[in-house]
This record gives C-alpha cells, sequence and structure tokens, in this order.
C-alpha cells in the first residue's frame, strides 16, 4: 500500500478513521519523501497551527457547549438546536467535527513525531546545529498538538476524570500514536480507558517540554515552553491533580511575563484588539485566508435592527456588578424586534465584536466580521487554576486556603474597580466564588458545560431577560430547562459515522 501525507490543503474534515489512502489523494506526497530536510519540517508545522485555529475559533468548540448549558437563551426563530433541548444523539454535528477534527490534528502529530524518530539527520551540512532546534521545535509542538486533541476528546466524550473511574474498561479515548493511514477497518483503535488516556496526555506534555524552546511573550502566535506548563496545569486540574495543577499554574504567573488586564480599556483592546498582556498563546487570524468562524453571529445581529441568536439570562448578567470591567466589554445594549413582533431590549453578548482585529486588518472584509484572532490559554485561567488548585487542597491541609484566597484576590482587583480583597472562612465558601469567577471570566467560551461537569453539578437555565422574545418560553426543554448532575448527556455520544466505521469501538452510556 502506498502512504501519503496530506499537505496543508487539503480540507480539515479528512478524518484518520475514515481515509481511504491506498488511492493517491490530491494534494499529496508519498510518506517516505515528505519529512527529508528541516524546510519539511518547518513546511510541516504550518497545518498544525492551522488546524488549531480552525478549530478553537469554531462554532462547534466555542458557542455549541454554551448552547447546551445555563447562561444563554435561543431568541424567536432562531431554532432550538438539538444542544439547547438536549435532546441530541449520535448525528449531533457539533460532536461530529470536534471528533473528525480532533482525529485529524492527532494524525498531522504523528506524522510529523513519526518523520522525526525516522528521519535520517546525519548529514549535519543540512542539519546543522541551527537547524536542529527548529526541527526540534516542531517535535515539540506535534507533541503539544496531539495532547490538546487527546484532551478535548476526553473532556467531551469520556466522563469526568476519577480516580474510580479511570479504569473502566472503554471510558477513555479511541487514538493511535503512529501515523497509519489505512482502509482496513481491523486496524482502528479501540478505546483506551480513562487512565491510560490521560497517562497518554500527561506524557506528551513532557515530552513536548524538552523540545519545545520558543520563549514565552505576551500576545505569542506559536507554541512556547509558558503554553505547554499552562497546559499541564489545565490537564492537572480536570485529573483533580491539584498540586501539579496549583505547580503548574504558578510557575508560569511566576515568570511575571504576563499581566492582567485592569481597566475596560485593556480588556476592550484584549477582545477587539490585536495585542494584550494576558494571552500566553493565540492563533493569528490577520489575513483573508487565515480567518476562523464568524462566532460572533451567535450572539449579534448581522444586519442593523436584526435579531441576535441567543442572548445572555438575566441570571449570568446579575453575577457582574457595576463595577467590574468585564460588564461594559462583555456585554452591549441592543434593540431589535423578533419575527413576531417582539422589540427586545437586552444586553447582547459581545466577547466577538462585529469589527474586531481581524475585520481591520483585512480592509473591512466581510467574513471577518464577528471573528477574533482565537485565543488558546490566558494567565487569567492560570489565577483562577491556581485558586481551585489550593481551595481544593485546603479540604486536607487549611494553611493552603491562604494561596487560594491570594490568586483569587490578585485576579479579582484587576477585574473590578475598587476591589477590597477578602479573607475566606472555609474551602467550600471560597470554592464558590471561584465557581462564579470562572463563570463571570470565560462566559462564551465554551468552557462552563465542562466546569459543571467537573464539579457534578447540574445545569438550570437562567431566568431569561426577556421571556417575550425567547423561542419557546417556559418549555421544560428551553427556558425552564434543568437537568440533574451526572445526566448522561454531559458526555457526547461517540459520533455515528465513526461507531459505522470502527468497529472497535464502543458507544458512550444512554446512546
Amino acid at each position: 500500500m502506498n502512504k501519503y501525507i496530506l499537505l496543508p490543503a487539503l480540507a480539515l474534515t479528512l478524518t484518520l478513521a475514515s481515509c481511504d489512502m491506498d488511492k493517491n489523494p490530491y494534494n499529496a506526497i508519498p510518506e517516505d519523501e515528505a519529512l527529508m530536510t528541516p524546510t519539511d519540517f518547518t513546511n510541516m508545522s504550518v497545518p498544525l497551527y492551522t488546524g488549531m485555529r480552525s478549530f478553537v475559533g469554531s462554532s462547534y468548540f466555542c458557542t455549541g457547549p454554551d448552547e447546551q448549558s445555563d447562561d444563554f437563551n435561543a431568541t424567536v426563530g432562531t431554532g432550538l438546536s438539538d444542544l439547547h433541548r438536549w435532546d441530541f444523539n449520535t448525528s449531533l454535528s457539533s460532536g461530529d467535527a470536534l471528533y473528525s477534527n480532533s482525529q485529524t490534528m492527532i494524525a498531522r502529530a504523528n506524522f510529523i513525531i513519526d518523520g522525526y524518530n525516522k528521519c535520517d539527520m546525519s548529514n549535519k551540512n543540512l542539519f546543522t546545529d541551527q537547524a536542529m532546534v527548529t526541527v526540534k521545535n516542531v517535535k515539540g509542538e506535534a507533541f503539544f498538538v496531539r495532547a490538546y486533541f487527546l484532551f478535548n476528546l476526553a473532556q467531551y466524550f469520556c466522563a469526568d476524570y476519577d480516580n474510580s473511574n479511570a479504569d473502566e474498561k472503554n471510558s477513555g479515548v479511541s487514538y493511535r500514536l503512529d501515523y497509519y493511514p489505512s482502509s482496513n477497518s481491523a486496524t482502528y483503535p479501540a478505546r483506551k480507558t480513562l487512565r491510560e488516556t490521560y497517562k497518554q496526555i500527561t506524557d506528551d506534555l513532557d515530552s513536548a517540554l524538552l523540545y519545545v524552546n520558543v520563549a514565552g511573550e505576551q500576545s505569542n502566535y506559536y507554541i512556547s515552553v509558558d503554553a505547554v506548563k499552562a497546559m499541564q496545569a489545565r490537564v492537572a486540574l480536570a485529573m483533580d491533580d491539584y498540586a501539579t495543577a496549583a505547580e503548574k499554574a504558578t510557575e508560569v504567573i511566576g515568570t511575571t511575563t504576563y499581566t492582567l488586564a485592569g481597566s475596560v480599556d485593556r480588556l476592550t483592546q484584549m477582545w477587539a484588539g490585536n495585542f494584550d498582556t494576558e494571552t500566553i498563546f493565540k492563533l493569528a487570524a490577520s489575513a483573508t485566508s487565515q480567518l476562523s468562524s464568524q462566532t460572533g453571529l451567535q450572539y449579534l445581529p448581522y444586519t442593523s435592527g436584526g435579531a441576535p441568536g441567543y442572548v445572555p439570562t438575566q441570571t449570568v448578567l446579575d453575577l457582574y456588578s457595576d463595577d467590574d470591567y468585564r460588564k461594559s466589554v462583555y456585554f452591549l445594549p441592543l434593540t431589535f424586534q423578533t419575527s413576531t413582533g417582539v422589540v427586545g431590549n437586552v444586553l447582547a453578548f459581545n466577547k466577538y465584536p462585529e469589527k474586531a482585529y481581524p475585520y481591520e486588518a483585512t480592509n473591512g472584509y466581510d467574513y471577518a466580521r464577528f471573528t477574533i484572532e482565537p485565543k488558546v490559554i490566558r494567565i487569567s485561567e492560570m489565577y483562577l487554576i491556581a485558586a481551585e488548585a489550593y481551595a481544593q487542597l485546603a479540604k486536607t491541609d487549611g494553611s493552603y486556603l491562604t494561596k487560594a484566597a491570594q490568586y483569587l484576590n490578585d485576579f479579582k482587583a484587576k477585574r473590578i474597580a475598587g476591589y477590597q480583597a477578602q479573607s475566606f472562612s472555609s474551602p467550600d465558601r471560597i470554592m464558590s466564588e471561584i465557581r462564579d469567577e470562572r463563570h463571570r471570566e470565560f462566559l462564551g467560551e465554551g468552557t462552563r458545560l465542562l466546569d459543571l461537569k467537573r464539579w457534578d453539578m447540574g445545569v438550570t437555565r437562567g431566568t431569561p431577560q426577556q421571556e417575550e422574545i425567547c423561542a419557546m418560553p417556559g418549555a421544560d426543554y428551553s427556558t425552564n430547562l434543568s437537568k440533574p448532575a451526572g445526566d448522561y448527556r454531559f458526555v457526547w455520544p461517540i459520533p455515528k459515522h465513526e461507531m459505522d466505521t470502527n468497529p472497535q469501538i464502543v458507544q458512550n452510556p444512554g446512546y
């Protein structure tokens, strides 16, 4: 069988499980000719970044999970999505896209890692010391990307990690660690356990640290040492490894490279501009060929006077005090008329503004409206991970409560005008405030559903700003939706196409 590596021009939707690599695909080259020079490695790092940009800036990653959770109401005429109604099945389009594109990115990373291990680098006139710095960094980028996408698969398609379920058969992700495209379904991998999956994620991040040599800097467009450590903190928190989460998060904070935005202007620049002091790793989107999805179209009208598809609930708005800088940055007063003639006067969600930096950089290109440069990791997350990890550690050692309060107070002092540091009497008390702070900070970024799942909390959709502008007001699948913690739909189904293609795959419970 002839093997081929897909070049960057090939669509991201081609997946590992469904590739028929017995045929010569368009825009492909033989695998044994692909990674032979330092330039080959540099070229093959490009689709790692283009693929991440398409993923992190996509509607299925940012807005799909938020449709499912508690913070937004669908408006009249929008049409209630299956995620919003909680009646989705194995044909869930958001799940299909997230699963397929994650597997594609894992395959891309595998190709680079395999290529590095197989490449003859004995010609030192070609593989000079300087060239090897770049080649090794590309291998580190591949390890980071594989870990990142394995983690996202585990987050959405697996139960929350816990020692009590970590060794259950078929509880983890189906993945390969080599580049082996095949049309023989007998070779497709079965699901690992959760413990095996997360060990692979942590091992890959450890490997990334061995090879990535890009120093951290503000608004970095490239995977850096700090980005790897920040990702280690995120993964450790998901694993309830609070000691590691605290260690890695505080290590990144301790570099003092990244500073929290402490004003309306700084926060506006972070979301509408092209530079900020908080972002550890983001993805470039300054050209028409680089744009991610028009994420803001979910929350803002395409034309003047038009209706947004989803509006924040009054419940989530009430989380923000008038002194909170985020309130005037994240929300925008909007008046519109629904298809039924009802006039809505609401605060619309504005974290993905109509005319942010990509729109300016592309000279007003229409598709650049409602897009931003996707942000993978910000320092704000490190402060809140540190606070949460220390709060959890304080349940067995009370001395950690002071550290938890330190990081929470330092964070809140930069988000709220005139904030006065608080003390907390117990881990439970500070955890309640940390949960609210994560709720405020990451609204509309696709994290809320995963946080509720991790905290073993249910979803109760908030009170609408105006019930009459909502689709199916009062329905238990719309404004009155309430789902208990542990509902099986907190875990998305393995997509139908994967179940049909891979006979080794076992479906998640309930589907």
